[in-house]
């Protein structure tokens, strides 16, 4: 009777042991790929656009079109929450195409270089890559994309 109480004690013993060792290394992990995550978004954000960069992207009126909902406006801005006007300044993000009006985005933008939907990077995307041609195209794409499927 004693051997089989002390086996019972060890394999109790020993599973306790396993389960404390599994906890520990799961919050090792989860505490590490936090740390990870963090400085991630921390030098993203450490390092927003400079005033020149942001001069580049381009910038535009907005005109309200049929790939709106019909009521003048043609969605709402992804910053603010507010439905796009015609005549708003509005800017499209070169990599992403996504819209926002200008001073929303430019405030994000200065302290983050990643599109505040999508987190695809901002920075050095300006007249370099040349997504948006001109401003009659853009005024257009932020139409569509927030009058359309896309809208997230």
């Amino acid at each position: 009777m004693a051997r089989l109480t002390v086996a019972v004690f060890l394999i109790i013993t020993g599973v306790v042991l396993l389960l404390v060792t599994h906890v520990l290394v799961l919050v090792c992990a989860i505490r590490r790929g936090a740390q990870l995550l963090l400085r991630d978004e921390e030098r993203a954000e450490a390092s927003g656009l400079t005033a020149d960069e942001l001069g580049e992207l381009p910038c535009q009126d907005f005109e309200a079109t049929t790939a709106g909902t019909g009521t003048g406006t043609g969605g709402d801005c992804a910053v603010c929450l507010e439905a796009f006007q015609a005549g708003d300044k509005c800017r499209v993000l070169p990599a992403c195409q996504h819209g926002f009006h200008a001073l929303c985005v430019d405030s994000w933008l200065r302290k983050s270089r990643l599109c505040p939907v999508c987190r695809t990077e901002v920075a050095g995307c300006g007249k370099v890559a040349g997504s948006v041609a001109d401003d009659a195209t853009a005024s257009v794409v932020v139409a569509e994309r927030v009058g359309g499927a896309d809208r997230y």
